[in-house]
C-alpha cells in the first residue's frame, strides 16, 4: 500500500479547478510540523520521548482499530473507532474524547485536555484533511495508508484589492521598513517598500543592498501562520531584478569583502551553517577577525526614506537609498572617512553605472579620507517596470480607542479567586483598518502611565489617555521592551536578530531610530531561534536568552542526543549580557527554550525553562553568570575550538554540574511552556499576594504564583494556580500602576488551551475580598509549613486539618529524552497538623520526614480535596492545591 498513489477530489470543493496538483501527504507533513503537533505527539515506531499527547505511530490503520478514551481523574473508560470521524473530532473538539496511554511509564492513565481545539480559522479544512493522509502513512508496511495522494486544489478567486489579500504588506504614500526571513538574504535583513512600487533588501550580513523588486512589497502569510516558516515572499505581482548578491559591498582596510555569514547565513543555507557549526575557530575568533559591524537605521523625517549606519574599520558610513521611478537605483553615502573605502560593485542586473566623488574602476567603487563629504553610486535596473496596483486608499494614523471587553472568554471556564474579575483589551486594528494578528508579547510601563506593547509581528505599540497609537513597525517576534525615559519615547527591545534601542527624536509619536544595540550572536533564520528578554540590572546591564534551534540534520543543528532542539552556534542556548558600553559578554550556558527572564525585587536574576530534552519538567531557576543549566547543545560555543565531535561536550561530563531549579512547574498539571515573569510589588493593591511571583504559561492558559526561599544557601519553593481557562496563552504579566495585571498572549503556533491565537487580558481586585487559599508553603524540619490567605475557621482543630490535607511526591529526571515521567510517585503520610496562633498557617508534619536520602530533590503535591468547613464562611477559589520542591531540609 505504501507505493500506491492516489489521485481524490476534496469533498465539497467547487468543481471548478487550478491547473496544479499537490500530494497531500507531503502537505500533511508540512502542516503537522508547522502547527508544532511534533512536540506534542511522536510519530517514529519507536521513539519513547514522554509528550503531552498519545503517540500517532499505528494510530490510524487500513482497517480502523478501536483505542480506549477515559477522562481525567476518573477510572471510566469507552473504546472507540480510531477511524476519519475520530480524528476530526480530536482536531476541532479535542477534549471530547481524551486519548488513554497505550505504553510508556504513564500506561493506562488518560492525557490531560493540553491540545487546544483548531478552529477552521486557525486550520483549515483542506490543512485537515492533508494531515489525515500524513498520518495514514504512519504505520507498518500493510497497515499504513498511501505514501502519495493527489489533490487538485480549488481556483482561488481574485482579490479586487490588495487590501483584500491576507498577509500583504501595503505601501502608501510614505516607505515602509520591514524585518522578516526571506530566502536570498539573512534573517537579520531588512526589506524597505517604497510608495512608487520599487523595493529593496538591505542585509546587514553583507552591509549592502541584495534584492530588487517591483510591484507587490511583501506576502508574510508564512510568517504569521502556525510557528512561523521563514517562507514568506514578495507581494502580489512583484518583478525581481537584482537578487542575492551585493550591489555595494565593502571591503575591510586590506581588501576583503565584508561578510558576516558565520553569525547570520541566508534563510534555508543549509550548507552555509553546516560549515560555520564545524569550524575549528571558536565564535569570538571568527567576530574578530571581522573589523566591521551594522549600527542601526534611521528615519529620514523629510522623505520617510530610512538610512542604513555602519562601521568598517574606523570609518563610520551611512548609506541613503532610493529606487527612481525610471528605474534607477542610487545610494548616497556618508560618514566619516578615516581611512580609504573601497566597494565591490556588482552589476549583474544593472547597467549604466555612475559615480559621483572617487574613483570608479574594474568593478571596484574607491572613496579617499573625509570628513562627512557625500558620494553618489547610480546605475539602471535592467528590464521593464511593474506598475504596483493601486490601494485606494492611504494609511490611518490617528490613533484607536481602546476597547475593553468584559464578556470574551476562553474555551475553558474561567477559574479565579473571588475578589478578581477578568476583562479583554481588544486589539488596534493595521493601519488600513483591517484585523491584524496582535499577540502582545512584550509590555512595559513608563513613569507617565504609557504602556508599551510588543507584539511578534504587528510592531511595537502604545496605549496613552486610552487610545492605541503605532510607535514602530517592522520589528521581527519582539519578545520584551525597557523603557528608557519617563514617557516610553525611547525603548529597548529583543528582537529575533538583535537588541535594538528604538527612539522618536523627533516628538511625532512615531520612533525614527533604531539603533542595534548587540547583534554578536548567531541568527541562522531558524524559527525556534527566539530570543527573550530585555531584562535590565541597577547597573544598566541588559540581559537575554537564546534558544536553541529546531529541525535539520544532527550535520545542521547539533542536538546532543536528543530529538528535537539543537544549536547552529552562535550562543544559542546561552544567556546573555550586555554591558552600558555595548560590550557583549556570555553569561550562562545549558538553556533550551528560556521563555521567561525577570529581575526580582533584590536583583536578582531569574529565568524559566521549557520541559523537553535534557529538561524533565519547566522549572523556574536563578540565572547565574558561568552556571550550566542541563541542556548540553548549547556547549559548543564553549572556547577552545570545540565542535559537535568534541569528547569534552558529552552529557556524562556535565550531568552532575547542572544548576538545579528552584521550583519544578509540574508538566501538564501547571505548566507545560512557561513565560515571563513579574513580582506583586504593588503594596496590597493586587490583594495578598505582595513579594509574590506571577508566572503564565502559554500551553495551558493558565498563571501561577510563586514563592521562594532559601534554606542552607539552597533555593526551592511552591507553586500555586492562581486562574484558569484564559483565552489564550499566558507569555508576559506586567503590574500596572494602579496595581492591576495584564497579560499579553499568544497561542500561535503551539496553540494554547484558551482557544484564541492572541489576547492581551486584564485582571484587577475589588480591594476587599479575599478568597481562602494556599498563600505558600515552605519547609520545615518534620515536613511543610502552609500559609494561607485567610485564617482557618476558629472550630477546626489540626486533627481535622491533618486529614484534610494529600501529600504525594515524585521527582523528575533530565536526560536526552523528551521530557520525564513522575519518577518513584508515593502517597507521604501525614502524622499532624499544628496551627499557628493567627490560624493563618499550619505546619504539617510527615511521617519519617527527613531520615535517609529519599526526601530531598523531589516535588511534592500538597492540597486539600475537600475543604469543608477549615474556613467557615470564607469563599474558597476550587480545591486548594500547591506544589513544593524540596532541594534542602531545614535544621
Amino acid at each position: 500500500m505504501k507505493n500506491q498513489l492516489v489521485i481524490i477530489f476534496l469533498a465539497g470543493c467547487s468543481s471548478v479547478w487550478a491547473q496544479g496538483e499537490f500530494d497531500a501527504v507531503a502537505e500533511g507533513k508540512k502542516v503537522f510540523e508547522t502547527m508544532g503537533c511534533a512536540e506534542c505527539h511522536v510519530v517514529a515506531k519507536n521513539d519513547d520521548s514522554l509528550k503531552t499527547g498519545p503517540s500517532l505511530f499505528g494510530l490510524f490503520v487500513n482497517e480502523p482499530r478501536e483505542r480506549e478514551t477515559g477522562v481525567v481523574g476518573s477510572d471510566d473508560r469507552k473504546k472507540v473507532t480510531a477511524d476519519k470521524a475520530y480524528f476530526l473530532n480530536s482536531v476541532r473538539k479535542s477534549w471530547d474524547a481524551l486519548a488513554v496511554a497505550e505504553s510508556g511509564p504513564t500506561s493506562g492513565e488518560t492525557y490531560l485536555p493540553v491540545m487546544p481545539m483548531y478552529t477552521r480559522e486557525v486550520i483549515p479544512d483542506h490543512d485537515v484533511e492533508s494531515v489525515w493522509h500524513y498520518l495514514r502513512t504512519l504505520a507498518d508496511d500493510g497497515l499504513a495508508g498511501p505514501a502519495t495522494v493527489m489533490l487538485k486544489k480549488q481556483k482561488q478567486a481574485q482579490s479586487k484589492s490588495l487590501l483584500e489579500i491576507p498577509n500583504e504588506v501595503l505601501v502608501a504614500k510614505r516607505p515602509r521598513v520591514i524585518r522578516a526571513p526571506l530566502r536570498g538574504s539573512s534573517g537579520r535583513a531588512l526589506h524597505v517598500g517604497q510608495p512608487n512600487g520599487m523595493n529593496y533588501t538591505f542585509d546587514p550580513r553583507l552591509l549592502s543592498v541584495r534584492t530588487i523588486w517591483a510591484g507587490g512589497f511583501l506576502n508574510l502569510s508564512a510568517e504569521r501562520k502556525g510557528r512561523g516558516q521563514p517562507d514568506s515572499g514578495r507581494g502580489q505581482g512583484a518583478k525581481t531584478y537584482v537578487e542575492g548578491g551585493a550591489i555595494l559591498q565593502p571591503l575591510s582596510k586590506s581588501g576583503e569583502p565584508i561578510d558576516f555569514e558565520f553569525k547570520e547565513p541566508d534563510v534555508r543555507d543549509h550548507e552555509a551553517i553546516e560549515k560555520w557549526l564545524w569550524e575549528d575557530r571558536d565564535f569570538p575568533e571568527l567576530q574578530a577577525s571581522i573589523d566591521a559591524e551594522f549600527s542601526g537605521h534611521r528615519i529620514d523625517s523629510a522623505s520617510g526614506r530610512p538610512v542604513f549606519y555602519f562601521r568598517v574599520g574606523q570609518n563610520k558610513l551611512s548609506q541613503a537609498i532610493t529606487l527612481t521611478d525610471d528605474g534607477r537605483i542610487e545610494v548616497v553615502v556618508n560618514g566619516r572617512i578615516r581611512h580609504a573605502q573601497r566597494f565591490n560593485v556588482s552589476e549583474n542586473g544593472l547597467s549604466d553605472v555612475k559615480v559621483e566623488g572617487g574613483t570608479y574602476k574594474d568593478g571596484v567603487w574607491s572613496l579617499g579620507s573625509s570628513k562627512g563629504q557625500s558620494y553618489k553610486f547610480s546605475a539602471k535596473l535592467a528590464g521593464g517596470l511593474v506598475a504596483r496596483q493601486a490601494l485606494g486608499r492611504d494609511e490611518n494614523q490617528d490613533p484607536q480607542p481602546l476597547v475593553k471587553n468584559q464578556d470574551k472568554k476562553g474555551r475553558q471556564p474561567l477559574e479565579i479567586p473571588a475578589g478578581y474579575s477578568v476583562e479583554t483589551w481588544e486589539s488596534p486594528k493595521d493601519l488600513f483598518g483591517r484585523d491584524q494578528l496582535f499577540e502582545p508579547t512584550g509590555i512595559a510601563v513608563a513613569k507617565d502611565g504609557t504602556i508599551v506593547v510588543g507584539t511578534r509581528t504587528a510592531g511595537v505599540w502604545r496605549i496613552r489617555d486610552g487610545k492605541w497609537t503605532l510607535f514602530a513597525e517592522g520589528t521581527y517576534e519582539c519578545l520584551g521592551v525597557c523603557i528608557e525615559d519617563d514617557k516610553g519615547d525611547k525603548i529597548v527591545v529583543m528582537q529575533k536578530p538583535e537588541l535594538t534601542r528604538i527612539s522618536d527624536t523627533n516628538g511625532d509619536g512615531r520612533a525614527d531610530q533604531f539603533e542595534t544595540l548587540c547583534d554578536d550572536y548567531g541568527f541562522h533564520g531558524n524559527y525556534h531561534e527566539y530570543a527573550h528578554g530585555p531584562v535590565r540590572d541597577p547597573a544598566g546591564n541588559y540581559y537575554f536568552t537564546l534558544n536553541l534551534s529546531h529541525g535539520g540534520t544532527e550535520r545542521v543543528n547539533w542536538r546532543a542526543g536528543g530529538p528535537y532542539m539543537g544549536s547552529m552556534g552562535g550562543y544559542r542556548g546561552w544567556a546573555c549580557r550586555v554591558t552600558p558600553e555595548g560590550k557583549f559578554e556570555p553569561y550562562a550556558n545549558g538553556l533550551r527554550s528560556p521563555a521567561g527572564l525577570g529581575i526580582d525585587p533584590d536583583g536578582r536574576l531569574w529565568y524559566a525553562e521549557n520541559q523537553g530534552e535534557y529538561v524533565g519538567s519547566s522549572k523556574l531557576v536563578p540565572l547565574e553568570k558561568g552556571k550550566f543549566y542541563g541542556h548540553p547543545s548549547g556547549l559548543v560555543s564553549l572556547p577552545g575550538k570545540m565542535n559537535p565531535d568534541s569528547p569534552e561536550l558529552k552529557f556524562e561530563h556535565w550531568k552532575d554540574k547542572i544548576r538545579k531549579g528552584a521550583v519544578w512547574l509540574p508538566h501538564g498539571k501547571l505548566a507545560n511552556s512557561p513565560g515571563h515573569p513579574a513580582w506583586d510589588v504593588t503594596g496590597g493593591k493586587f490583594g495578598p499576594y505582595q513579594g509574590q511571583l506571577f508566572i503564565g504559561d502559554q500551553t495551558l492558559s493558565t498563571l501561577l504564583r510563586v514563592v521562594t526561599e532559601q534554606v542552607n544557601g539552597v533555593d526551592q519553593g511552591s507553586v500555586v494556580p492562581f486562574a484558569r481557562g484564559l483565552v489564550s496563552g499566558v507569555m508576559r504579566t506586567c503590574f500596572l500602576p494602579d496595581g492591576s495585571l495584564l497579560l499579553g498572549q499568544t497561542g500561535r503556533g503551539w496553540g494554547a488551551r484558551g482557544g484564541s491565537q492572541a489576547g492581551l487580558q486584564h485582571i484587577s481586585w475589588d480591594g476587599k475580598t479575599v478568597a481562602a487559599d494556599i498563600s505558600h508553603v515552605s519547609a520545615a524540619s518534620v515536613g511543610f509549613e502552609v500559609h494561607f490567605t485567610s485564617p482557618l475557621d476558629r472550630a477546626v482543630t489540626g486533627e481535622e486539618v491533618a486529614k484534610a490535607f494529600k501529600v504525594k511526591s515524585w521527582f523528575y529526571a533530565n536526560t536526552g529524552r523528551y521530557g520525564s515521567p513522575e519518577h518513584d510517585p508515593r502517597d507521604d503520610v501525614l502524622q499532624s497538623a499544628k496551627i499557628s496562633a493567627d490560624r493563618r498557617s499550619a505546619q504539617l508534619k510527615v511521617e519519617d520526614f527527613g531520615k535517609g536520602d529519599q526526601w530531598v530533590d523531589r516535588i511534592y503535591s500538597i492540597h486539600i480535596p475537600d475543604t469543608g468547613q477549615l474556613f467557615g464562611d470564607t469563599p474558597v477559589w476550587k480545591k486548594l492545591e500547591s506544589y513544593f520542591t524540596l532541594r534542602a531540609i531545614p535544621k
